[in-house]
C-alpha cells in the first residue's frame, strides 16, 4: 500500500510538472503576442466610448492576423488548457504502465465492479456498454477512499475501454475480470504522450504574429 502511494506521488508529480509547462509556455506566448500586437495597432482605437469596438473593426479589415491574436487570445488560453489537461491524464497512464502499477488501477476497477455485481437489482439492469459504462463511471466518482488524481485517470480509461464486445446475458459472466483485462490491456497499449497538438498550436501563433508584421 505504502509503495504504491509513493509511486502515485511521483507520477502525479511528473505530470503535474509537465501539466504546468504546457499551460505557462502557451499562456506566456499568448500574453507576449497579445499585448505586442495591442501596443502596435492601439492606434486604430481612437477615442471615446467606442475605441474597444474601432479597434477591432479597424485590425479585422486592415491587420486580419493581428485582430486574430487579440480576439482568440482567451481562446488560444482554452486550447493550451485543454491540451494540458489530456497530456496529463495520457502521461500518467503511461507511467503506471511503466512502473508497473497497472494492476492497483486494474484493482481499483475490479473493486466497483465486483460493487455492482453484489448489488443483484444492479446487476441485472446492465444490459450492455454504456449502462455499464455509466454505472462504472458513478462508482468511481463517488468513491471516497480514491484520491482526485486517482479518479480521474481511471474515469479516463474506463471512458477509453471498449465494453460493447461483451456477452452481457451470458449466464455466470465473470464480468469484474473481463473489465480488468480490457483495463490492463488498455494501458499496456498506452503510448507515449505526444504533444504534436501543443506545438501546432504554438507554432501557427508565431507564424499568425509574423505575417500580421508585414501588414
Amino acid at each position: 500500500m505504502i509503495e504504491n502511494i509513493k509511486i502515485y506521488s511521483k507520477i502525479a508529480a511528473k505530470s503535474f510538472l509537465k501539466w504546468l509547462l504546457i499551460i505557462g509556455g502557451g499562456i506566456l506566448l499568448s500574453t507576449i503576442l497579445f499585448f505586442i500586437v495591442l501596443y502596435q495597432n492601439i492606434g486604430m482605437a481612437g477615442g471615446g466610448h467606442g475605441n474597444v469596438l474601432a479597434l477591432l473593426v479597424n485590425t479585422f479589415s486592415t491587420n486580419f492576423p493581428a485582430f486574430l491574436l487579440i480576439v482568440g487570445f482567451p481562446l488560444f488560453i482554452f486550447f493550451y488548457i485543454m491540451i494540458a489537461n489530456k497530456y496529463f491524464i495520457q502521461s500518467s497512464i503511461n507511467q503506471i504502465w511503466k512502473n508497473k502499477a497497472e494492476a492497483f488501477v486494474g484493482e481499483k476497477i475490479k473493486n466497483s465492479v465486483e460493487k455492482l455485481v453484489a448489488k443483484n437489482d444492479t446487476i441485472n439492469s446492465i444490459s450492455n456498454a454504456s449502462v455499464l459504462r455509466l454505472k462504472l463511471l458513478e462508482e468511481n466518482r463517488t468513491n471516497p477512499e480514491s484520491s482526485k488524481i486517482k479518479r480521474k485517470i481511471v474515469d479516463y480509461i474506463i471512458k477509453k475501454i471498449k465494453l460493447d464486445d461483451i456477452e452481457y446475458s451470458k449466464k455466470d459472466l465473470r464480468l469484474s475480470d473481463i473489465v480488468v483485462n480490457k483495463v490492463n490491456s488498455f494501458i499496456s497499449e498506452s503510448a507515449e504522450p505526444s504533444l504534436h497538438f501543443f506545438w501546432i498550436l504554438f507554432i501557427t501563433q508565431i507564424v499568425i504574429f509574423i505575417i500580421a508584421q508585414f501588414l
